[in-house]
């Protein structure tokens, strides 16, 4: 399948997207790899992805987290601290679908899709790890990268740098039992 192909698939399920959920506020952002990339509103997203799922993307190949809260240039796109990003895979068609949350500081939760995709499990994990965005329904929502004992959440552009900020990283006694 050409690139070009590839294209049009991928903006064509957007527009699948789109009539399948009439009201729902879902806003297509152009990207420069132009892989079909679709912001959805946090209350339809298990819906949604749900209707990915069935309409053949078999994969869930990625699911990461970005802090937006410093980001000065949104060209029109929904307001976000954070967001959510899911990067499915259409094995049948050999096209790619992004998807994207936004979440707001305060309320930085998002439903779980690890009953769905069984691999979210860690990727949602992983997300709450760094950035602190909660996964609700998760059924083991604990640190996967960082020592349980870690304070804060790493990737948070508020969180302080250890090279500047914080004391050199010491495993005393006390702190090597709990880990």
């Amino acid at each position: 399948m050409s690139v070009e192909a590839e294209q049009v698939v991928s903006n064509e399920f957007a527009l699948k997207l789109d009539q399948q959920f009439p009201g729902a506020s879902l806003f297509v952002q152009q990207t420069v790899d132009e892989i079909a990339t679709v912001w959805v509103e946090r209350s339809r997203l298990r819906e949604v992805i749900r209707f990915v799922k069935d309409s053949g993307f078999e994969m869930l190949f990625d699911l990461c987290g970005v802090d937006e809260r410093m980001r000065e240039h949104r060209d029109g796109l929904p307001a976000a601290d954070f967001t959510i990003v899911y990067h499915f895979l259409s094995f049948r068609e050999g096209t790619e679908l992004r998807l994207k949350v936004g979440v707001s500081g305060e309320d930085a939760n998002v439903p779980s899709i690890h009953d769905i995709y069984p691999n979210a499990n860690w990727y949602e994990r992983e997300a709450w790890d760094m950035f602190g965005v909660t996964f609700t329904n998760h059924p083991s929502l604990y640190r996967i990268l960082l020592p349980p004992t870690w304070e804060g959440h790493a990737l948070r552009k508020d969180h302080p740098a250890r090279a500047t900020e914080m004391e050199p990283f010491r495993m005393d006694f006390e702190r090597q039992d709990k880990e």
